[in-house]
């Protein structure tokens, strides 16, 4: 992609748009493939074959991140179709593809975090619980990672902050004394510390795509790992959410999908992003 470009959206296999980009260009690859043994109109990973298909994609990440870049997978483990002899079983394969990140391809392991739904779609299964969470793969290319916490801080709850209130720093049960006694607890100005834990509610379809994410999923990896101006790369183009988030932060997005339709309204939306920020640009030299 040209530098001066904010965004590229292509219709191509996203593991080759991937070999096509320089080698150690990117910061952050963020993407949701197809879940095992989901049946959607973009096709079928097999719980079987599911290793096998992710392969390209992970060689070319490999050799396109940056030495201090950063993978997010999004994935879901769906369940084996149930059988006379045999009730519907989780899938193990997202766990086999974590391990693999690591043995296989030499990406360190950041979190596995969880992505709960407050509002998942029912599914009728009566063999195990509602499933309502989602994985996301967080893997470094390099051992010894920095990432910017204090981009994805949350608001404190009340009680914590009344809590804060009313809490002093004292000595410890052993008599040794770790701050002065007495001392009021401050909480953070920028808010408490991230949680691996992501809740909110699932995006409506509005889309031609079957499994639109919410904005909020990618924005928290490209606040944490990615500055202004960084490449990030969506190998699973899709509905184009993550480019959407990519540049209301400021960053360049590149995004690869097989289907037609889905690279023309991700485009769409994110030319009009673009409009938007030139008529605002417009709006401030006129009252400046």
């Amino acid at each position: 992609m040209n530098s001066n470009k904010r965004f590229e959206v292509r219709c191509i296999d996203g593991a080759a748009g991937l070999m096509e980009l320089p080698d150690k260009s990117v910061k952050l690859i963020y993407g949701s493939p197809p879940y095992p043994n989901a049946n959607r109109n973009y096709g079928v990973w097999k719980t079987s074959e599911y290793i096998d298909k992710i392969t390209p994609f992970l060689d070319a990440a490999v050799l396109k991140l940056r030495d201090d870049g950063f993978l997010v997978i999004n994935v879901k483990a769906n369940r084996e179709k149930a059988t006379s002899k045999m009730s519907a079983r989780r899938s193990l394969v997202i766990e086999k593809l974590a391990i693999l990140l690591e043995e296989n391809w030499h990406l360190y392991c950041v979190d596995i975090e969880v992505w709960v739904k407050e509002n998942p779609v029912p599914t009728g299964l009566r063999s195990a619980c509602q499933d309502a969470y989602e994985q996301n793969l967080w893997f470094s290319k390099s051992p010894k990672w920095e990432l910017n916490i204090d981009a994805i801080r949350r608001p404190y709850d009340e009680s914590t902050i009344k809590k804060y209130q009313t809490l002093e720093y004292k000595p410890r049960g052993n008599g040794v004394t770790y701050v002065r006694k007495n001392k009021k607890i401050e909480p953070n100005p920028l808010g408490a510390l991230p949680l691996n834990v992501i809740s909110g509610s699932v995006s409506a379809k509005k889309d031609n795509h079957q499994a639109v994410q919410p904005q909020y999923l990618p924005e928290k990896y490209i606040k944490a790992t990615t500055k202004e101006g960084d490449f990030v790369v969506d190998p699973w183009l899709g509905s184009g959410t993550t480019g959407v988030a990519a540049l209301l932060l400021n960053r360049k997005f590149v995004g690869f999908d097989l289907f037609p339709e889905y690279v023309k309204e991700s485009k769409k939306k994110l030319s009009s992003i673009i409009k938007n920020e030139g008529k605002s640009d417009k709006k401030k030299d006129r009252t400046s």
